[in-house]
């Protein structure tokens, strides 16, 4: 083991302690404490950025390195006494097996803006009980506010500006470690700042089969099943299509009325083939860290390394994370149809670019094993779409898309964004319209969320528009006023819009889909079993399918929460839901099972 090359990785917790230990409503929730108290849903997902380095690091300088992954350690705490994150990480890091490691760096390493207190809070542990360490800061958040996260920390000795591997490689073989971090155009330390320097650059990787396969070893991989992001969306079959012959055919015909039931011995883990993103969406900041240009694994190497994680980790599916997977023309069809080949399941956590997905496309990604898709729709306003995310998408071509997806029996699950800088409600109602005439299985309405790099946050600054701030922000919790909107209502729509759409002007109830529409409803229950609309409408189904007595107890359920509640009263008036009369009507086939049992 050469000297000075002990690395120690630290990856921050992806939720704020006050989330964590108070959730809000529309987060969900983990039971500790013998189930007597409710915390914040910590979701987990591969650090692919830290298990890069390590193998890059490894295969060139021989370094030894240790992973800590608190949003792992987070969902393993079967108690929870601690009044904060801080006492929490330095009782985990005074564990004898970090102290014996003694390490020479310490990396910490976050995406996003929910994970910043904690950064801070881990550098200067680090500093504490690794005196003669250097203490690093990297990923998508500090890449972005290195100015912010060094001014509060005076421990930090650089962040990482873009990506790691080569820096912290040079950074390594340099004999005199301060003077290169001052030195280096892609190292950010306090006299960068102090000088007014930010003239910092990137320097990657341009071939990314140079980076070895990922050190998955450094990892607590089973950690990783807990709560997988993965597992927010199926990568299971959700129909058994019927074939389609050629002529035209009734929408409701195009796909199969049976749902095929998910499979929780499934494994499968992430993966990312390129790097970067040539689109310039105003809400989105990866090309901060990535830039425009994209790079690439080339497809044999790709499918090497798939090989051998289903060796190593036995896999049988694999979510890949690209930004920009459609990038190259032949490029996606080789990797998809090579994946399938290799009888994996395939998921695109981040979406593909929608008009790359011709029906010829579509059909290879079924046959390869791609039974769900998420479609980045993000708005159903076209002056939306346009002017103010910059995104290069015809609405014409939603609706095509979608059609197609149920053509070829592909679920569809939508992306929406809402409360964009300059969005007025009449865009909000705009969209609300277009959206009901996509007939996609679900729809995923987010808050517009000002991620730091991006021109959203840039806007947003510029013009004072943080009511809350941004360190707050994430998906669900606005924190934005514009003239238009204030970040009250922008929450009120998402969650309006996300009745309107999945339930009341549900695609699978309207083309009689019930049994796929079932499915989706009892996946909402399982996450909040007292959802009044989702019980009625599970009620619903079941009465559809001629189930009446499973019919009757759902219709009664959501009558008991909403008579509970007055939080549902908005939705069942202006949607017209009937709940208090079906569970009237439906009450007497309970009495009548129970007069015959």
């Amino acid at each position: 083991m050469e000297k000075d090359k002990k690395i120690l990785f630290l990856v921050p917790p992806n939720i704020s302690f006050d989330d964590f230990v108070t959730p809000p409503s529309n987060i969900s929730t983990i039971s500790k404490n013998n189930g007597t108290v409710h915390f914040g849903s910590v979701l987990t997902d591969i650090p692919l950025g830290i298990i890069s380095l390590s193998a890059y690091l490894k295969k060139w300088t021989g370094a030894e390195t240790m992973a800590v992954d608190f949003n792992v350690l987070l969902n393993q705490e079967i108690e929870w006494t601690h009044t904060d994150f801080y006492s929490y990480f330095e009782q985990v890091l005074s564990s004898d097996i970090y102290r014996d490691f003694k390490p020479d760096y310490v990396g910490v390493t976050a995406l996003f803006t929910p994970a910043y207190e904690s950064i801070i809070d881990l550098t200067e542990i680090a500093r504490k009980l690794f005196p003669t360490s250097l203490v690093l800061v990297g990923g998508n958040l500090p890449t972005s506010m290195y100015k912010e996260i060094l001014q509060q920390s005076p421990v930090i000795d650089a962040v990482c500006f873009g990506e790691g591997e080569k820096p912290f490689l040079e950074l390594l073989q340099a004999e005199h470690k301060h003077d290169f971090l001052e030195s280096h155009s892609s190292w950010v330390t306090h006299k960068d700042l102090a000088k007014g320097n930010h003239a910092f650059k990137h320097d990657f990787i341009d071939d990314l089969d140079e980076i070895p396969f990922l050190d998955y070893e450094i990892l607590d991989l089973d950690g990783y099943k807990l709560n997988p992001t993965s597992a927010r969306y199926s990568v299971s079959d959700k129909y058994i299509s019927s074939k389609l012959s050629d002529n035209e055919e009734q929408l409701e015909d195009a796909i199969g009325k049976e749902v095929a039931p998910l499979n929780p011995e499934k494994i499968s883990m992430p993966i990312m083939t390129s790097r970067g993103c040539p689109f310039k969406c105003t809400f989105c900041a990866s090309h901060v860290t990535h830039g425009r240009d994209m790079r690439y694994q080339s497809p044999k190497r790709v499918l090497h390394d798939l090989k051998l994680m289903m060796s190593k980790f036995q896999i049988d599916g694999v979510v890949i994370q690209d930004d920009h997977f459609m990038g190259g023309r032949e490029r996606p069809y080789e990797l998809v149809d090579g994946i399938g080949k290799l009888n994996l399941e395939m998921f695109f956590q981040n979406a593909l670019a929608i008009y790359a997905l011709d029906l010829r496309f579509l059909k290879l990604l079924k046959a390869s094993g791609v039974h769900e898709l998420v479609l980045p729709i993000e708005s159903g306003s076209a002056r939306v779409l346009k002017e103010l995310m910059r995104k290069p998408l015809r609405l014409d071509l939603v609706t095509e898309v979608a059609k197609n997806c149920r053509e070829a029996g592909i679920y569809t699950d939508c992306n929406i964004i809402l409360g964009m800088p300059g969005e007025t409600k009449e865009d909000i109602d705009d969209s609300r319209e277009f959206l009901k005439t996509v007939y996609a299985d679900w729809f995923r309405v987010f808050v517009a969320t000002p991620i730091p790099g991006s021109e959203m946050y840039e806007t947003c600054e510029a013009n004072d528009y943080f009511k809350i701030t941004p360190l707050k922000a994430n998906y669900k919790r606005a924190v934005i006023e514009t003239g238009e909107m204030t970040p009250e209502y922008v929450q009120h729509m998402t969650y309006y819009m996300n009745i309107e759409l999945n339930f009341v002007y549900n695609a699978n109830l309207r083309l009689k889909n019930y049994d796929v529409a079932l499915e989706n409803f009892m996946r909402v229950l399982s996450v909040k079993s007292d959802h009044g609309i989702g019980l009625y409408y599970v009620g619903y189904c079941y009465e559809m399918l001629g189930e009446h007595e499973k019919a009757a107890e759902y219709y009664l359920r959501a009558r008991i929460v909403c008579e509970e509640t007055d939080f549902w009263d908005v939705y069942i008036n202006d949607f017209n839901i009937p709940i208090f009369e079906k569970a009237g009507e439906f009450e007497s086939v309970i009495l009548n099972h129970q007069a015959v049992n």
